[in-house]
């Protein structure tokens, strides 16, 4: 009687069967969701962005305290200027650039001009940005995209330049990781970068 009992439950459940939706349309955050993965599902955005954290706790607490405000934002105008302009697909190789760039500097590990610094983030911050503007939101909301990717730029900065900052403070050994981290990223952008100047697309 107890299993016949465990068995029936399931079935009448299943037979009063709920709509479902994927995508959260019906509350209307799928945009948000979007946004959120749309850059933490490329390697072209995520692996910059890393490094940018990596090279922000390196510059010193006062550098990554005006980053991590400094870089969403910027992010997040970035999206709303590609999403405005249109598509610009030139913006790809600054990113490519910008992968190059920082894995150099987080290999490298010199201290450089505060405002240099943050000069690059900004820029950066903008092109990839405005690459993740590129993107077909039909009736959806924009405004809902823009905080989902500024979202994910924040999370990803925060989160990895607090856990470098931690790497080279508690472990002699921390900035040697770090550096040889760097070397990785610089040599993947170059490699990125060469499969698309030969014309290999979704390198």
């Amino acid at each position: 009687m107890k299993l016949l009992r465990h068995l029936i439950l399931p079935l009448l459940v299943l037979t009063f069967p709920e709509v479902a939706h994927a995508h959260l349309i019906s509350t209307r955050f799928g945009e948000f969701y979007s946004g959120l993965l749309h850059p933490l599902t490329t390697l072209v955005h995520i692996v910059p962005w890393l490094a940018l954290a990596m090279f922000a706790s390196m510059q010193g607490k006062a550098f990554a305290r005006r980053t991590l405000p400094l870089f969403p934002l910027a992010v997040g105008l970035g999206v709303i200027l590609g999403y405005s302009l249109g598509g610009y697909q030139d913006v790809l190789i600054l990113n490519i650039i910008s992968f190059v760039v920082l894995g150099a500097l987080v290999a490298l590990s010199r201290p450089i001009p505060r405002y240099a610094g943050l000069a690059a983030v900004l820029l950066f911050a903008i092109s990839h940005g405005y690459a993740n503007g590129d993107v077909d939101l039909a009736h959806g909301s924009l405004t809902l995209y823009v905080v989902g990717v500024t979202s994910a730029a924040y999370i990803v900065v925060t989160l990895g330049a607090g856990a470098a900052a931690t790497l080279s403070e508690k472990a002699t050994w921390g900035r040697i990781v770090l550096r040889a981290l760097g070397s990785w990223i610089l040599a993947s952008g170059l490699i990125y970068g060469g499969f698309e100047l030969m014309g290999i697309s979704g390198a």
